[in-house]
């Protein structure tokens, strides 16, 4: 039993700082007293060491020990208690890292003492003076749901965003009124931005960041898919949005809009984007005509050029650039800036010579790797792909796949290929 507390058996190692077999006890204990920095700090960092070695470099002089006993998953809790509170911050950064991975992998079946020490420890570091310790454990712990919601909360509120932001996005345990309540003692840009973007976001929380007006939170809360808006919220959104052209883009590609958003949203959305509004309701040939009519309308009092060429269909600007040879990268990447997006869809199927509905069935798979092959084959810099991953296919971060470090495709070509074949069988 105490072994599996104080022991590194119940602290499962992850076999990152070495399980090498530790000197035998009397040697071990002779680096502890006599060894030089080297030689302790080589021992410290041994998750198979005895613990109670473990335990005495704990408060051993040198932090370059501290550190490395901090760091090494064998380490006794009761150890992790006194280098909570150690005064090398590095120390403090490691077991950060280390308790943080530990306790959301924590099951009910854990032994009880484990878990409550583990959990002692954790929010020592929580509450740590230094923004950089808080802020590791909450990046570690964001997603967990076995930690003390007080705890959670504390971390939400914390006002360095750095530890606030993680936990805002993620937290499961964090409840609609934790969300409300913090949002109306008032929070920076970002951790607004960070609540809209939580998945499944209810329409309660949506009505409250709307109620905030800050710019960057109400475009990623449009833009978040998943988030429930109500009817009013959404009005509420509209009436400032012809002011905020950042918003435009998110609004026309909501699927839950009734026909009277649509209506407002045509009164004012680009040339461009009345067209997408077209194209994504173009099964309900009553709003197509509403949309044709408010076109007309807007070019009468001067609001749109009738030559203006983003009238024409997307298909057909694409082509008329493609014949041209002025369809490259960097027309892409202005259509990306001005939300042009249905004429990147049609551009890349062109430059890549593949039919429109496999370049939109690879855009909407929710691959990054699909994504990144289609822009591969036409011929499209890993820089402008990943470009395109974000705000042509919408994918999250974790799904996006980066260039190298050389700014190249950081998948093989063979991948490349298989992946572009894959989409024809």
């Amino acid at each position: 039993m105490l072994d599996w507390v104080f022991g590194n058996r119940g602290k499962r190692g992850r076999g990152k700082r070495g399980s090498r077999r530790p000197p035998v006890y009397e040697k071990a204990r002779e680096i502890a007293e006599n060894g030089s920095v080297k030689e302790r700090s080589r021992l410290a960092a041994n998750e198979s060491a005895q613990p109670e070695i473990l335990y005495y470099f704990a408060t051993d002089q040198a932090p370059e020990v501290r550190r490395e006993v901090a760091q090494n998953p064998g380490t006794p809790l009761q150890a992790d208690l006194l280098l909570a509170k150690d005064v090398d911050d590095e120390v403090r950064c490691g077991l950060a890292l280390k308790i943080g991975r530990l306790v959301p992998s924590l099951t009910p079946d854990e032994n009880e003492r484990l878990t409550t020490m583990a959990l002692e420890v954790l929010d020592i570091l929580a509450r740590d003076h230094l923004p950089r310790v808080r802020a590791i454990v909450a990046e570690e712990i964001k997603r967990a749901n076995n930690v003390p919601p007080r705890l959670i909360r504390q971390l939400a509120e914390d006002l360095e965003e750095i530890v606030a932001v993680p936990v805002l996005e993620y937290s499961p345990l964090l409840r609609n009124e934790d969300l409300i309540e913090i949002i109306a003692r008032g929070l920076k840009s970002r951790s607004l931005v960070a609540i809209s973007r939580r998945r499944e976001l209810e329409a309660p929380v949506s009505d409250a960041v709307a109620a905030t007006g800050d710019p960057e939170a109400v475009k990623a809360l449009l833009e978040n898919t998943s988030a429930k808006l109500a009817d009013d919220t959404m009005d509420r959104i509209i009436e400032k949005a012809e002011e905020n052209k950042d918003w435009h883009n998110a609004m026309v590609y909501r699927d839950d809009l009734p026909v009277r958003t649509i209506m407002r949203i045509a009164s004012f959305v680009s040339a461009a984007l009345m067209e997408v509004l077209m194209e994504r309701h173009k099964d309900n040939a009553g709003v197509v005509e509403d949309l044709r009519k408010t076109v007309r309308a807007r070019i009468e009092r001067g609001d749109i050029e009738p030559e203006d060429e983003a009238l024409e269909t997307a298909e057909e600007r694409a082509k008329k650039a493609f014949d041209a040879g002025a369809l490259d990268e960097p027309a892409l990447l202005s259509a990306i800036s001005d939300y042009d997006y249905a004429f990147v869809r049609h551009a890349l199927a062109l430059l890549a010579d593949v039919p429109i509905e496999t370049a939109n069935t690879m855009l909407n798979s929710g691959s990054g790797k699909a994504v990144t092959a289609l822009a591969w084959k036409a011929k499209i810099s890993a820089p402008t792909a990943l470009i395109i991953q974000e705000k042509i296919s919408r994918l999250r971060p974790a799904a996006q796949i980066e260039p190298d470090a050389n700014g190249g495709y950081s998948m093989s070509e063979a991948d490349l290929i298989w992946y572009m074949e894959s989409f024809f069988v």
